[in-house]
């Protein structure tokens, strides 16, 4: 008799909850994916492209002013010659090129980059 009490207390106390918490559905951890989706977000912020230009005793100065990342710089002359080639260069806040001695104007400007693509011509001015 005490066996069979010890075994229905055994079933009620042990084996009744345990099987009924397994069958319970769990929940899903929502703050997990929002954790995901705000990894993939990608900040947009306008960014102005501006290029200055100097001439200053037999030296060309190009002065960039903007941010970029990974960047191919190349710099050639009216004839197609290739001046400046800069590969994988990041800018952050600004970065100086020099042409030495420059004679071969137009130069054209080439900027590859994963954000943009620039093309730009610099030209001599003429004094009146």
């Amino acid at each position: 008799m005490k066996a069979k009490l010890f075994m229905i207390l055994l079933v009620v106390l042990f084996i009744v909850p345990i099987s009924g918490a397994v069958n319970k559905p769990r929940k899903r951890p929502v703050l997990l994916r929002k954790h995901e989706t705000r990894k993939n977000v990608l900040p947009r912020i306008p960014i102005d492209y501006t290029i200055d230009v100097s001439n200053n005793d037999n030296c060309l100065q190009i002065l960039f002013q903007f941010p970029l990342h990974e960047s191919d710089i190349t710099v050639a002359d009216k004839n197609g010659n290739i001046v400046i080639n800069e590969q994988q260069t990041s800018i952050y806040e600004s970065k100086a090129l020099y042409i030495y001695t420059p004679e071969d104007y137009p130069y054209t400007i080439e900027i590859t980059s994963p954000a943009v693509d620039i093309t730009g011509e610099i030209t001599l001015e003429e004094e009146d």
